[in-house]
C-alpha cells in the first residue's frame, strides 16, 4: 500500500500565515478603499448640499418673515420665491426645501414659511405657516446650533423609511443681521449608500478567490523543497523577538554552502544591525518626544499670557474687542493685549517679533512682559521709549519687535498711539474703510532712547480699528503671490454689519481661500474693535 505523501507541517503554517496575511492586508486595503470612497463621496455630497442650500438662501427676503407670521398673509414676493424655490427642488433633484421658524429653547415647535418638495416623491408639502411639534434629538440640537451659534449643520441620516439622505440647514439672517429662520435643504444619497455596499460585496468575494488561489498554490510550491534549516532561523528569530531584540550567536552553527546559509549569516548580520538602531531609535525617539513635550508646554504657556474670551470684557456693552493668534510653527513670535486701564481708558496692543520659533516666542514674552510693567502709569509714547531701551539691553541675538500701540479715552474719543514699524491698521470712520497714513517709526529693541512719535486721532462711536501683522498681507499662495493691502481693504469693506469675532474669521477665510494647499509660513494675528452706536 503507496503511504500517502503529507504536506509538511511548517510548509502549511507558512502558507497559512501567508495566506492569512495577505488576507489581512486586502481587507486593510478594502477598508481604506471603502472609506476614502466613502470621504470623497461624503465631501461631494456635503459640499454640494451647502452651495445649494447657500444660494436658494440668497433668494429669500428675510424681513418680510415677522410680518407673514404676524398676519398670516402671503403676497406677491412669497408666490415668487416658492416659485424659485420650487426651481431649485426640481433643478437639484431634492427631496425637499424648507424655511422654517423654529422656538428655542428646545428648538421643537417648527412654524413652515416656504417647504416646496419633489413632484410625486413620498413626501407632502406642508401648508403656508403649517405649525408643528417635532421632538427628534439630532433634529432639534442642529436647530440649536443654527439659531444660537449661526452654525451651518449638515446631518446624514441612513436606512429610513424613505431612504437615506443628508440635510443642510443654514442661518436666514435679516438686514439687521439676526438670525430669524433656518434654510433646510434635503437631497437622496440613496445611490451613495448603494454604491458603497456592491464596493464591499465586490471586495469581499474578490479577497476569499485570491485566498482559495493563493493557499493552494503556495502549499504546492513548498511541499516540493526540505526546508530544515529554515527551523532554526525561526528558532532565533523568535528568540530575538522573545528577548527585547538581543541577538544570539547559534545562526553562526549553520554550515550551509547554500543561499539558505548566506540567509543565516544575513539574519545574524541584521539582528546585530536592528538591535543597534533600535537603541540608537529609542535614544532619538525618546529625545523628540521631549521637544515635543516642552514645546506644547511652551505653546500654552505662551498663551496663557495673552487674553483669550469673548466677549473681551462682558460688564461694558459700549464697545467690542476680539483678537486671534495663528502660530505658523508650535510657537509665535506675534502678541497682542487689551486690557481696560480704567472705566475710561483701553489699552490696544499689536507686535510681531523678528524670527520665528522658540528665540522669537522668548523675546515675545519678554516684551509682553515690558510692556506690562508700563502700562498702568505712562501714555503710549512712554511706554513705547521704555519698552524699547528694555528691550536694547543685552539683546545680544539682534531680534527687533514691530509694534503699534494706542490708549483710547471713551469720554473724549481721543486715540493716542505710537507706531514702531508695523503694519498701518485699517481705520472705519465716516462709512469709510482706510489705512491709517502716518509714517512708522523705528522697530522695538534696536535703538536706546529711540524720539518716537504719538500720534492723536479722534474717534467716534461708529468707527471700529482693525490691527494685524504682516502675516496676513504677507501671506502666500502657491504661486508666491501675496494677499497684499487691496485684497485685505476689499475684504474689511465687507464687514461693516459684523461683529469683532466675525470680522476676524471673515478676514481669515479670505486668507485661507487666497491661499489654498500652500503652507503658512508667518503668524497671523488680528484684533477688531467696534466703537458701537
Amino acid at each position: 500500500m503507496t503511504k500517502r505523501k503529507r504536506i509538511p507541517i511548517i510548509t502549511k503554517k507558512v502558507a497559512v500565515a501567508v495566506m492569512i496575511s495577505g488576507f489581512l492586508l486586502c481587507s486593510a486595503i478594502a477598508f481604506v478603499g471603502y472609506h476614502s470612497f466613502k470621504r470623497q463621496f461624503r465631501q461631494q455630497y456635503d459640499t454640494n448640499i451647502r452651495s445649494i442650500a447657500s444660494a436658494a438662501c440668497e433668494c429669500l427676503n428675510p424681513d418680510q418673515f415677522e410680518t407673514y407670521l404676524a398676519t398670516g398673509q402671503k403676497d406677491e414676493k412669497w408666490n415668487n420665491i416658492k416659485t424659485i424655490l420650487q426651481y431649485f427642488v426640481d433643478k437639484f433633484e431634492l427631496n425637499l426645501l424648507y424655511v422654517s421658524s423654529v422656538k428655542g429653547p428646545h428648538y421643537k415647535d417648527i412654524t413652515y414659511i416656504y417647504n416646496p418638495v419633489k413632484k410625486g416623491g413620498k413626501w407632502t408639502e406642508f401648508s403656508f405657516l403649517y405649525n408643528e411639534h417635532y421632538e427628534e434629538p439630532t433634529y432639534n440640537s442642529s436647530a440649536k446650533q443654527v439659531f444660537e451659534k449661526g452654525k451651518t449643520v449638515v446631518r446624514h441620516t441612513f436606512k429610513t423609511r424613505s431612504g437615506s439622505h443628508i440635510t443642510a440647514m443654514i442661518p436666514v439672517y435679516n438686514s439687521n443681521g439676526k438670525i430669524v429662520a433656518v434654510l433646510g435643504a434635503q437631497k437622496s444619497i440613496q445611490e451613495y449608500v448603494d454604491a458603497g455596499r456592491d464596493f464591499m460585496h465586490l471586495i469581499v468575494l474578490v479577497e476569499i478567490i485570491f485566498a482559495i488561489l493563493f493557499f493552494l498554490l503556495f502549499t504546492m510550491y513548498f511541499s516540493i523543497s526540505f526546508i530544515s534549516p529554515i527551523t532554526q532561523i525561526t528558532h532565533e528569530t523568535d528568540h530575538f523577538a522573545s528577548y527585547g531584540g538581543e541577538p544570539s550567536d547559534s545562526l553562526l552553527k549553520i554550515k550551509n554552502k547554500d543561499e539558505i546559509g548566506t540567509l543565516a549569516h544575513s539574519v545574524h548580520q541584521m539582528e546585530y544591525d536592528v538591535y543597534k538602531n533600535i537603541k540608537e531609535l529609542t535614544n532619538v525617539t525618546a529625545e523628540k518626544e521631549r521637544i515635543s513635550t516642552e514645546l506644547n508646554l511652551a505653546a500654552k504657556i505662551q498663551l496663557g499670557m495673552l487674553p483669550v474670551g469673548y466677549p473681551a470684557f462682558p460688564n461694558r456693552t459700549d464697545f467690542d474687542l476680539s483678537a486671534i493668534m495663528s502660530p505658523a510653527k508650535e510657537v509665535a513670535g506675534d502678541l497682542y493685549d487689551y486690557k481696560l486701564l480704567d472705566e475710561d481708558h483701553l489699552l490696544l496692543v499689536v507686535g510681531d517679533v523678528s524670527g520665528k520659533g522658540v528665540p522669537a516666542a522668548l523675546f515675545m514674552g519678554k516684551c509682553k512682559t515690558v510692556i506690562d510693567s508700563y502700562s498702568p502709569y505712562t501714555s503710549p509714547l512712554g511706554i513705547m521709549k521704555g519698552t524699547n531701551n528694555q528691550l536694547c539691553k543685552g539683546n545680544a541675538t539682534g531680534l527687533f519687535v514691530t509694534c503699534w500701540l494706542g490708549i483710547l479715552t471713551f469720554s473724549t474719543g481721543e486715540l493716542k498711539y505710537v507706531n514702531a514699524g508695523h503694519p498701518q491698521p485699517i481705520l472705519y470712520h465716516a462709512g469709510k474703510f482706510s489705512f491709517l497714513q502716518e509714517k512708522p517709526n523705528l522697530f522695538l529693541g534696536t535703538m536706546e532712547d529711540f524720539p518716537y512719535t504719538e500720534h492723536t486721532l479722534s474717534l467716534e462711536k461708529g468707527d471700529r480699528l482693525f490691527i494685524y501683522t504682516d502675516g496676513v498681507t504677507e501671506a502666500t499662495n502657491s504661486e508666491e503671490k501675496l494677499f497684499g493691502d487691496d485684497r485685505l481693504l476689499r475684504t474689511m469693506n465687507t464687514t461693516e454689519n459684523l461683529s469683532a469675532p466675525e470680522t476676524l474669521k471673515k478676514v481669515r477665510e479670505s486668507i485661507d481661500i487666497f491661499v489654498g494647499n500652500a503652507e503658512q509660513f508667518d503668524d497671523i494675528t488680528m484684533l477688531d474693535f467696534i466703537w458701537k452706536k
